[in-house]
């Protein structure tokens, strides 16, 4: 009779098994969500249509993007965190969601615990512009103008705690100068108030001023990271101009926690190669969004790791927490 029951057990425990693995193995059977903290039009937007689009072909069903805006990303990442870790549920987000925004707002600061990084994707290309017809051709003309005129500065963002917002104060703090920082819903927000006059300057990524820059509607006036724009390498970091204010954001692939490592490496797959698509790299290269150093995993989870203990630090030094 033991035999029996024993016997009866092992077939239940391989049928689950089996079960198991086959569900794996038919991820996905159904359409997948993909959530965006921001507007559509924006980067983070532009690069996950661009993405999803070729990403479908390799996981044999649609991607749905949802936007849901909101606390400059976090939102949409408190979303995909408390959602099934089946891998239906998936988010792509620019890093201050995860590494800095929980220092100006009532969001959780353990957005990297309660999900699984998987791939990144892109680096937003930070700089600060003002419009082509300003009056105020570099940052050196923008902070003498501020420290005679305070508060008749006008920056806007797209976000309050996003990484440019940060490094927009820092600058302003380091000058010594009374300027009005102005958060926005995503980078669409940003460039339609400095066309439209509502703001003086912006400081953004560069799928928002790209193609302005461009055409001249828009001019750069500082790179907000270590090192120069390619389409503009005659203008300046922040750091060359003398301010300690510099640093990188990256776009990344991310589910809730809990995946199991073959749905985490089916997602990977399918989005390491979407990410090499020939129509993928031009969008996100016309955007300024395109990096061909991808970190993947646990050296992704790691490079965060740093990245927010580094920008922490950088937030306390400059005493700009919960304003």
């Amino acid at each position: 009779m033991n035999t029996r029951i024993v016997a009866a057990l092992l077939v239940g425990v391989f049928s689950l098994a089996a079960s198991l693995a086959t569900a794996q193995s038919e991820f996905p059977n159904r359409p997948i969500k993909l959530y965006v903290g921001f507007p559509p039009g924006g980067s983070t937007d532009v690069l996950a249509r661009a993405l999803s689009h070729e990403a479908r072909v390799s996981l044999g069903q649609e991607l749905l993007v949802v936007n849901k805006a909101g606390a400059s990303g976090a939102i949409a990442v408190t979303e995909v965190a408390g959602q099934k870790a089946d891998g239906y549920t998936i988010g792509l987000s620019p890093s201050a969601a995860f590494v800095l925004a929980f220092h100006f707002m009532k969001i959780r600061p353990d957005l990297l615990d309660v999900t699984e990084p998987l791939l990144m994707v892109g680096r937003q290309r930070l700089g600060m512009i003002v419009k082509g017809d300003s009056p105020h051709k570099t940052v050196k003309d923008l902070v003498e103008f501020a420290a005679k005129n305070p508060g008749k500065i006008s920056i806007g963002v797209p976000g309050l705690g996003t990484s440019v917002d940060v490094f927009t104060r820092a600058l302003l703090q380091q000058a010594k100068v009374d300027a009005i920082v102005v958060p926005f819903k995503g980078d669409s927000g940003v460039s339609t108030a400095l066309l439209g006059g509502q703001v003086v300057a912006a400081s953004m990524s560069a799928g928002g001023f790209l193609q302005h820059v461009q055409n001249g509607s828009m001019r750069l006036i500082a790179s907000l990271e270590t090192d120069r724009f390619e389409v503009a390498p005659s203008v300046p970091t922040l750091r060359e101009m003398g301010y300690g204010v510099a640093g990188t954001a990256i776009q990344f692939l991310y589910g809730p926690k809990g995946l199991s490592p073959a749905v985490a490496k089916r997602l990977i797959g399918a989005f390491t190669k979407a990410s090499h698509a020939q129509s993928y790299v031009k969008i996100a290269t016309n955007n300024g969004l395109y990096d061909k150093n991808q970190l993947v995993g646990d050296e992704l989870v790691a490079y965060l790791r740093k990245d927010r203990a580094d920008l922490s630090a950088l937030v306390k030094k400059l005493g700009m927490e919960k304003q």
